[in-house]
C-alpha cells in the first residue's frame, strides 16, 4: 500500500479519482476511527476544522470529489492546527 503521503498527493492531483477505501483509509489514519458510522455514512469529529465534522458517504466505489476536496481542507487545518506548514 502507498504511504500515506503517497495517498494524500495523489488525492490533490485528482481528486475525481479517489475510491471510498482509500479516502476511509486516509481518513482513518489522520483523523481516527469515525464516531459515528450509520448506514454508509462515517462521521469523523475534526474539532480543529471550522466545520467541526465531516459527513462522509461513498457513491457506489467512489468517494465524492467534493468530499474529498473537504477531507484535503481538513488535513491542510490540522496541519495548521499542530504548527505544521
Amino acid at each position: 500500500m502507498a504511504s500515506l503521503h503517497k495517498r494524500i498527493a495523489r488525492m490533490r492531483r485528482n481528486p475525481r479519482n479517489v475510491s471510498w477505501v482509500e479516502l476511509a483509509g486516509v481518513c482513518d489514519a489522520l483523523f481516527g476511527k469515525p464516531v459515528r458510522i450509520t448506514g454508509s455514512h462515517r462521521i469523523y469529529d475534526v474539532r480543529w476544522s471550522a466545520s467541526r465534522l465531516l459527513v462522509l458517504q461513498p457513491r457506489g466505489s467512489s468517494a465524492k470529489p467534493y468530499q474529498v476536496r473537504q477531507v484535503l481542507q481538513a488535513i491542510d487545518e490540522l496541519g495548521h492546527h499542530n504548527g505544521h506548514t
